[in-house]
């Protein structure tokens, strides 16, 4: 019998929703000290629950400073709960470093004041990842409460549950079946409590497996409750067998500690039958999911690895300026804020925080290279490009840098010697000024020029080679300046030897992008015909453009019920293609009339445009065909996608997910009932990827992305992988979506900026390279990246202590077969930590070495203080779906 009912005081805390972070913070004010009086005044107000992020605190003492010791003495009192997170984080459109982050750094901002709350709470995420328990765990978190995402369709329709992971991760489960804020406003009035309280009490007694009942009293930016005793007493007379008190949440799962026989449930939770997950918001403002992603892969594939390897050569590594980015970042990954169901100034605030993120990341990307280069013997040459290799293993493969120089002629000079050979693809007029503004106060205004080099060769595991850019002498101008005039990209300067060897393309012909393993032919239309030339396989219409309506909202995609579906089929494009010695380009452009609106649409009329180019690359060496879509939209209300047929499927699409992999269905089978059983929304088989995604059979491209994130499989028989570039949306909340029922999500106001309109750029890549997907799709969003040593520089810096060799590998793991998650340093410890997963497939090993051989390391868990196994060397073994990580 269900006679113990928990009342636990909170609020949920969105910073910023159709409000800006700006008035949040004024509410704030108000209802910290409100809540700050009520648990230091009242004894038996034993505590209030401060919405699991630590941001709230950040922003409050931004503006209260002067109560940091109030706060300090009711969290050691137990009294005010706060953490573990930093903020209310995404669970499915953010990378797991992201997640990982937002609990490291939320749990230090803790510590300052006391303890954190050990409970995984995300109240209303848009859904649960499948790694989460092995996150959680990894934090020593054993207790997770959500609301969305399950039914008994994932297994058991308790509300009390254990969560288990790949890995046997388990962490004990308290669902919010009817939300987070049943309890909140509760009425004094007997009848009008009665009433409130008969729509939740059946569902709450249905739903125990303990006994105990959980009612959350609070909501989104609600003073805390004062007359709640008064409402107790009324409770107790309308359930004279029931046991009312308050209570904090660790109370709950004290009660579900002792009950222990529960169900197992795996996998992601993204059902939407009682509760809307939004399976589309994935795709919402997506020029802002593409920075998020782009700048996530910009901190954990490069400016992080480049601190770790600075750090490892004397240099400091700066903790504060690291978090301080992933903070900017973490701000917007709230669920509100990444989801982008925002008003639109909250949208601008947003777009500020990911141009200030990735402003932080390319500044501190390029100190770092200056640095370790600028500590590099200059007797040789002054001038110097390095390239950084930022993967654990080392690489061959077509790499593109600049350098700038006043130099008519130059050579570069591997350390040993030997010149390197390669191909001038670009070179632009650079001001004096903007080299070094003290060259034109001494009235030197000779202009500097910037050569774009194309070159292949190999760079050292996890390190850098360093090439000397020497001028050349004995060589005719004339014939430097006509190469460059014809047009030919070639520098007489450069020896033909190279000994990168076969690191070339083949010859193609016309409208052919080729390399040893594609061959990549542009229709008239624009669409691609791929042949995989290892398997002889071809694929047709790839790339297609499909152009749909969109009568939803900022939460959700949803087609209105005339919709018109376009494809540029029977488009003409404008082709143009450029082949060099190391890479083939092309640039096509499509433009597709469309609708302008949902009139227009309904009544078939083509007013509206999108203008479409495709910037493609295949370099040598590689299995990826790289591309870059600009999209200037010139219509409202519609959706655009990038078809990829040909897909072999077995029922089944196969993705990344945080860490890990995951198989979804390309058809839920519930699209046959969903509208008889009143789900509350459409279970559209409309996923979030990471990195990649491809069909689950032997046949098919994989796309990976720098930008979108979300696909589904689509077609008469399933066979097409459609990737949304965008959804164009007016309104922020709407009613009635053919797709989600009944009321509006969120609010009803207008939101113009989200119909996209004008031009965004999206990033993603091809591949039939199906073996070792996830070290692909790594590859591709860690490219190499170089740096360029001149005597000049406006920034000026004193010469560095240390002494940087040309070239150096801080690791290697050898075995070939796991994912690197992250390379950084220890929070608080002069260590590194490393952290390896495994993508795909069954058991495999990790090992490490450096230039003495295997590398001593210790297994710690994600909290990076916690050791598993201490001073291991050799081949350790990483799980499917396992997240590894060490410190050495």
């Amino acid at each position: 019998m269900a006679d113990k009912v928990h009342i636990v005081p909170h609020f949920h805390w969105d910073r910023e929703w159709y409000f800006t972070a700006e008035e949040s913070k004024i509410l704030l004010v108000n209802d910290m000290e409100e809540v700050l009086t009520m648990l230091e005044t009242r004894e038996d107000y034993p505590c209030f629950v401060l919405d699991g992020q630590t941001s709230v605190l950040e922003d409050y003492f931004s503006v209260s400073p002067e109560n940091r010791e109030r706060v300090r003495a009711l969290v050691q009192r137990g009294k005010l709960i706060i953490g573990p997170w930093y903020t209310q984080t995404d669970e499915m459109v953010v990378g797991g470093e992201s997640i990982v982050r937002n609990l490291l750094y939320g749990m230090k901002d803790c510590r300052e004041f006391g303890s954190p709350m050990m409970i995984g709470y995300l109240p209303d995420s848009f859904g649960q990842s499948a790694r989460m328990p092995q996150i959680l765990r990894g934090f020593n978190i054993e207790n997770s409460m959500f609301w969305r995402g399950t039914s008994e369709r994932m297994g058991t329709d308790r509300t009390e549950f254990f969560w288990e992971d790949d890995d046997g991760s388990r962490v004990a489960v308290q669902l919010l079946p009817l939300g987070y804020a049943i309890g909140k406003y509760l009425p004094v009035e007997k009848e009008a409590l009665r009433k409130r309280m008969e729509k939740y009490m059946p569902v709450l007694e249905r739903g125990t497996a303990t006994g105990h009942l959980l009612v959350p009293n609070g909501h989104d930016q609600m003073p805390l409750q004062r007359d709640i005793f008064q409402v107790m007493e009324t409770m107790r007379e309308l359930y004279p067998d029931k046991e009312f008190f308050l209570s904090r949440y660790e109370d709950v799962f004290a009660a579900i500690g002792r009950q222990g026989n529960l169900d197992t449930l795996r996998g992601e939770f993204l059902d939407g039958r009682y509760m809307r997950v939004h399976r589309s918001i994935f795709s919402s403002r997506a020029d802002l999911k593409a920075a998020n992603t782009r700048i996530e892969n910009k901190i954990t594939n490069l400016l992080e690895p480049l601190a770790s390897i600075a750090y490892k050569l004397g240099f400091p590594y700066h903790h504060g300026l690291v978090e301080a980015i992933w903070k900017e970042l973490m701000k917007n990954h709230a669920h509100d804020s990444i989801g982008c169901c925002c008003s639109d100034k909250v949208h601008r605030a947003i777009a500020d925080r990911y141009f200030l993120a990735e402003e932080r990341a390319d500044r501190l990307i390029e100190f770092y290279m200056r640095k370790i280069v600028d500590a590099m013997d200059c007797s040789r040459a002054l001038d110097k490009l390095t390239v950084f290799n930022l993967l654990p293993y080392e690489r061959e493969g077509m790499i593109r840098g600049k350098i700038v120089t006043k130099m008519k002629r130059f050579v570069l000079e591997r350390p040993d010697g030997s010149r390197l050979e390669y191909e001038i693809a670009d070179r632009r007029i650079v001001d004096a000024g903007l080299i070094d503004r003290q060259i034109v106060h001494y009235g030197d205004y000779e202009p500097f020029v910037e050569y774009t080099l194309e070159f292949c060769d190999r760079i050292p595991a996890m390190g850098f080679t360093t090439y000397l850019v020497r001028e050349a002498e004995a060589l005719a101008e004339e014939s430097f300046t006509a190469s460059m005039a014809a047009g030919t990209g070639e520098n007489p300067a450069v020896e033909p030897a190279d000994p990168a060897g076969n690191c070339r393309p083949a010859s193609p012909a016309a409208n052919t992008l080729e390399n040893e393993y594609l061959s990549v032919t542009i229709e008239p239309n624009g669409s691609l015909t791929v042949l995989d030339k290892q398997k002889g396989q071809y694929y047709r219409d790839v790339l297609l453009l499909e152009d749909g309506s969109d009568d939803g909202d900022g939460y959700d995609y949803s087609p209105a019920a005339d919709d018109w579906v376009l494809t540029s089929k029977e488009e003409t494009a404008d082709v143009r293609c450029q082949h060099g010695t190391y890479s083939h380009k092309a640039r096509v452009r499509v433009s597709m009339a469309v609708p302008a609106g949902l009139e227009s649409r309904s009544e078939r009329r083509r007013d509206g445009r999108v203008d479409v180019e495709f910037e493609l690359e295949l370099k040598a060496g590689s299995p990826v065909l790289e591309v870059w879509v600009t999209v200037d939209n010139q219509a409202d209300s519609h959706r655009l996608r990038l078809l990829v047929p040909g897909q072999e499927h077995e029922g089944f699409s196969v993705s990344d997910n945080q860490f890990g992999m995951i198989r979804r269905p390309v058809r839920d089978e519930a699209m046959d009932v969903w509208e008889k059983e009143g789900w509350s929304e459409r279970p559209d088989s409309i996923y979030p990827f990471l990195s990649w995604v491809t069909g689950c059979g032997e046949r098919g491209l994989a796309v990976l992305t720098n930008s979108v994130r979300e696909y589904e499989m689509t077609g008469p028989d399933y066979g097409v992988l459609a990737v949304t570039l965008f959804r164009s949306v007016g309104v922020l909340g709407k009613e009635g979506l053919l797709r989600r029922p009944g009321r509006p999500s969120g609010i009803k106001m207008e939101t113009p900026d989200s119909q996209l309109r004008g031009s965004h750029t999206y990033e993603i890549a091809l591949t039939a390279c199906r073996d070792h997907l996830a070290r692909t799709a790594k590859e591709y969003v860690t490219p190499f990246i170089s740096y360029n040593k001149m005597p000049y520089n406006a920034m000026k810096l004193n010469p560095a202590e240390a002494k940087v060799p040309y070239a150096y590998s801080l690791l290697r793991e050898t075995e070939g077969r796991v994912v690197l998650g992250a390379l950084k340093k220890a929070e608080d410890e002069d260590k590194l930590i490393a952290r390896f997963y495994n993508g795909g497939g069954e058991k495999v090993p990790v090992r490490l070495k450096d230039g003495n051989g295997d590398l001593a390391v210790d297994v710690v868990k994600l909290n990076e203080t916690d050791v598993l196994s201490g001073h291991v060397t050799g081949v350790q073994w990483v799980g499917y779906n396992h997240i590894f990580t060490c410190k050495f």
